[in-house]
C-alpha cells in the first residue's frame, strides 16, 4: 500500500514538472534515448543544471523529480 502512495505522489510530481516546473526547475531537454537508457534534464534560474536517467521516460523524469528533492532539501 505505501508502495503505490508513493508512485501515485511521484506521478503527480512527474505531471507538475512537465505542466508548469517542479520546485523552481523546468525542463530543459535532454539526450532522449541513450544506449541503455533515457536521460533528461532540468534547470532553474540561477543555471543550476540536474539530469537523471531511467530505463523509460517516466523512471527517467521520476529519477530527475528525486534528484530536484535532494538537492533542494541537502
Amino acid at each position: 500500500m505505501e508502495d503505490m502512495k508513493r508512485s501515485s505522489v511521484l506521478h503527480e510530481r512527474v505531471n507538475i514538472l512537465k505542466d508548469q516546473g517542479y520546485r523552481g526547475f523546468h525542463l530543459a531537454g535532454g539526450r532522449g534515448k541513450l544506449e541503455n537508457a533515457v536521460e533528461v534534464k532540468a534547470e532553474n534560474k540561477k543555471g543550476v543544471s540536474l539530469t537523471a536517467q531511467g530505463d523509460t521516460l517516466d523512471e527517467a523524469y521520476e529519477n530527475l523529480i528525486e534528484r530536484i528533492d535532494y538537492w533542494l532539501d541537502d
